[in-house]
Parts: structure tokens; C-alpha cells; sequence
């Protein structure tokens, strides 16, 4: 069964409380999904440490979230976008069953404050590469990189 997890938006402002359901792609969209991000990040001319193209979701996980600032925008607004579309929200929480998929929240004004945008693409990258954390003995620089990250929320910016 492909993992989902459930994340409310921490932020305070609007979006606040809002609930939303990241599934994991499957493994061969994972795979796919991660070796268009090295090879985008790699032909956009950026040495990042430690990743050989073609290597997959573990390279990918090994660059961190960072790995998006190497690409060019289009190629980067692209993979995000591949990779909300895993995100659905949940505009009811007494009705689990009822999902907006992301293209509807997207298009929509479901989602008012821009830190949330960045909070859900490291919440969803994050479900995508956390399987790596298990087995940090196989991938030191993995785990170097993994476990420093922190999960606290992006700081709000004054408007």
C-alpha cells in the first residue's frame, strides 16, 4: 500500500489549521520524478556535491530540496508541480472521504498565504525521500544531510 500522511498547516494567517493528504507517488513514478530532477539540476550546470546524474529518488534525497534551486525555472516549476500532485486537500475534517485534488486547489483560492505553497512542496518531498533516513548506515551522506534538515515550519515574512 502506497504510505499517506495528513499535515495541518502550522503557519498562523489564514491558511492555519487547513488539513491536507500527501500520498507517495508509486515507486517507478518516484524513480522517474527523481532522475528528471538530476538531470535538470545537472544540465542547468550545477555541480551538486556528491549526485551523479541518473541517480535516482536517493540522489535526489542526498541533495535535499535544494536541489530545485539548480534547475531553470521552467524545468523547476515543472517537477514541483509533478510533485503536488500528490497533494489533495481536506476542506472537512468530519468527512475524511472528501478530497480536492491539487489541480483544483491550485486553480482555486483554497491556499491564501505563500508560505504554506513552500511548507507543502518540503512536506511532500520530505514523505518522498524520509524512507532513506532507515537506512542512513548505507548512505552516510544521506544521513549527514537527512538529519540536520529540520521540520519546523518556514518563518512567516513581514507583507
Amino acid at each position: 500500500m502506497v504510505k499517506s500522511i495528513t499535515v495541518v498547516c502550522p503557519h498562523e494567517g489564514a491558511d492555519k489549521g487547513k488539513r491536507f493528504v500527501i500520498t507517495r507517488m508509486s515507486a517507478v513514478a518516484a524513480d522517474r520524478w527523481g532522475r528528471h530532477c538530476l538531470q535538470a539540476a545537472t544540465s542547468s550546470g550545477a555541480d551538486i556535491a556528491g549526485v551523479a546524474q541518473g541517480g535516482g529518488l536517493a540522489a535526489v534525497a542526498a541533495a535535499g530540496i535544494g536541489i530545485f534551486a539548480a534547475m531553470d525555472p521552467a524545468r523547476m516549476d515543472g517537477l514541483i508541480d509533478q510533485l503536488l500532485q500528490c497533494v489533495q486537500m481536506q476542506p472537512d475534517p468530519s468527512k475524511p472521504a472528501m478530497l480536492l485534488p491539487w489541480s483544483v486547489v491550485a486553480a482555486g483560492e483554497q491556499i491564501e498565504e505563500i508560505p504554506t505553497l513552500s511548507w507543502l512542496q518540503k512536506e511532500a518531498f520530505a514523505l518522498h525521500v524520509d524512507f532513506f533516513k532507515g537506512v542512513g548506515q548505507l548512505f552516510s551522506l544521506l544521513t549527514l544531510m537527512l538529519g540536520t534538515e529540520s521540520n519546523a515550519p518556514t518563518p512567516e515574512s513581514a507583507t
